[in-house]
């Protein structure tokens, strides 16, 4: 819902930034029952397309929140254009190295039911805002800029809000910052990052150009082009529509002015080396790329999520997804405070949970970024490549046809990340192997995918949960659940994998549960807790009873 409305009640959530991670913020929080206010300083959003990669947790999640996949299908890169990364001196080059981008293969399935997708953001975006419209509990202020904030004792913060026509006074329950890397909310409030700044500057050029026809085999979603002369990376949105040149350059080095649309359109040439027609400008964006981690996720009323919390390097492509995560992680908690069946210590695990798991995302996506200084051995000019003897003859000599070969390879965890998606734990962190996943159904990790059969259709594992409540997946019924969640005023739902669900005894077994085995699943997808077998009722029920009360207080 969209409006200009300036008088709002105590009872909402502030969110600062209409982004990704503010949208996706709101609709979470309206699907728990809390209404949202969304304030944004842009009048209008920008079209730079940016991210591209959404992984399958952060599908997951739009999954449970019930958006249009078809319209997210339709607007990502298909699996067959977007499955190979290049590594080549120039588009009309000799590629030099290949390796598969992510998991969108068929495979991807038997693990998640919602394989990487590759999409603009501002498509994302688009999908994510038309149900902000249409949703009743959220409502963005567009050109409405936070200024201030003041906490009050009795509870609840009243924010100041500036408009083109003046400002006004916001009351909510919480603020939460999702205002971008340089989050005036996170400034105000004294937070400071640690971690790597201007690492690199960066300059991102977008243009318009169908590829398909010279690119014939050779579609990907990613080339490294190693040409002295147009040394960059060149990013394919829509292979028939829309793509980026990237340049990374010294931070001190940057100049701006230097980028106009006449030498963009040179640099897209150099780098495209084909004779391409209706080749056409759109943006050229720079940005800079730091690894940084706020010190804190959270003071008293007030929370950071997405760029305002952390700020990665782009290669791994962690950074969206990682705002998702933390605004799943955050909206179940202060949806269980303001209604009343958890205490304040249920938010002081917001940055428990999520701190160390961007901590370790934004390691993983420098490493990522300083693994492409190998790449430097397929440093090749036309000169060389343009001319086949001359180019065998420089493969050859020094062994570096070997070198090459092991500075792609080093590539892979970069383009190959499953595990650090799905493999993470609330309770362990980061555990495992970065390109492989194996399912844990333990506390603290995302509840197990697989498929099962219910009355004739094929649904996954994750379809038995409910994202507004605590879900209690066991063998058989658990008597006297209902009683203790009414006693503890805890919101849950009971499934029994009976012979209802064609393939649960057998997936409840490959997990290592038994029929007398609970596992409780908390609204955000993952596991509070594994309740171990008992013959005793009794002794269940008061297993179940401790670790709610340790969670929620």
């Amino acid at each position: 819902m969209t409006t200009d409305t300036t008088s709002t009640s105590k009872d909402i959530v502030l969110i600062v930034g209409g982004g990704p991670s503010g949208c996706t913020q709101a609709l979470l929080l309206a699907k728990l029952g809390i209404q949202t206010v969304i304030v944004e300083h842009l009048t209008e959003r920008s079209l730079a397309p940016k991210a591209h990669a959404m992984n399958p947790r952060s599908l997951e999640i739009c999954r449970s929140l019930g958006l249009d996949f078809d319209k997210i299908k339709a607007a990502a890169l298909p699996p067959e254009d977007g499955g190979s990364v290049y590594f080549l001196p120039r588009l009309d080059a000799p590629v030099l190295g290949k390796v598969p981008y992510e998991r969108q293969d068929d495979g991807a399935f038997d693990i998640t039911p919602t394989p990487l997708v590759n999409i603009p953001q501002p498509d994302f975006e688009s999908i994510l805002l038309e149900e902000v419209e249409n949703c009743p509990l959220t409502e963005l202020r567009r050109g409405h800029t936070w200024e201030s904030a003041e906490e009050h004792l009795e509870g609840g913060i009243t924010s100041t809000i500036k408009t083109a026509d003046g400002s006004y006074a916001l009351e909510s329950t919480y603020v939460i910052a999702a205002d971008g890397a340089g989050s005036p909310v996170r400034d105000s409030l004294g937070i400071g990052m640690n971690g790597e700044a201007n690492v690199m500057a960066c300059m991102s050029i977008t243009f318009a150009a169908n590829l398909r026809e010279v690119l014939k085999d050779r579609l990907g979603v990613i080339y490294w082009l190693t040409d002295p002369a147009c040394n960059c990376t060149l990013l394919c949105y829509r292979t028939e529509e829309l793509w980026s040149l990237i340049f990374l350059m010294p931070y001190s080095e940057l100049d701006v002015s230097v980028y106009t649309e006449a030498h963009c359109l040179e640099l897209v040439r150099n780098a495209i080396g084909y004779e391409v027609d209706d080749i056409v400008f759109k943006f050229a964006v720079p940005w800079t790329m730091n690894s940084e981690i706020a010190k804190s996720y959270r003071k008293s009323r007030f929370f950071l999520i997405g760029d305002a919390a952390h700020r990665f390097p782009p290669s791994g492509g962690l950074g969206l997804n990682t705002g998702i995560l933390e605004a799943n992680n955050l909206a179940w908690k202060i949806a269980g405070v303001m209604k009343g069946w958890a205490s304040d210590k249920l938010l002081s695990s917001y940055e428990s949970e999520c701190k160390p798991i961007a901590t370790q995302n934004a390691k993983q996506s420098l490493e990522n970024a300083k693994r492409l200084g190998a790449l430097s051995e397929m440093s090749c000019p036309a000169d060389i490549w343009q001319s086949e003897s001359a180019f065998k003859q420089w493969l050859a000599k020094d062994g570096r046809q070997k070198r090459i070969d092991n500075a792609v390879k080093i590539q892979v965890q970069h383009f190959n990340s499953i595990g650090l998606q799905l493999g993470f734990s609330y309770d362990q962190g980061y555990t495992g192997s970065v390109e492989t996943f194996v399912p844990r159904a333990e506390p603290g990790f995302r509840m197990p995918h697989a498929w099962l059969i219910k009355d004739g259709k094929k649904i996954s594992t994750l379809d038995l949960l409910d994202p507004t409540a605590f879900t209690i997946v066991s063998g058989t019924k658990v008597e006297g659940l209902e009683a203790l969640c009414a006693a503890l005023n805890v919101p849950y739902s009971a499934v029994v994998l009976n012979d209802t669900y064609e393939g649960g005894q057998a997936w409840l077994k490959s997990l290592e549960l038994t029929d007398t085995s609970v596992l409780v699943v908390r609204p955000d997808g993952h596991i509070m807790a594994r309740v171990p077998d008992s013959s005793e009722q009794s002794q269940s029920l008061a297993n179940l009873n401790a670790a709610f009360v340790a969670l929620l207080g």
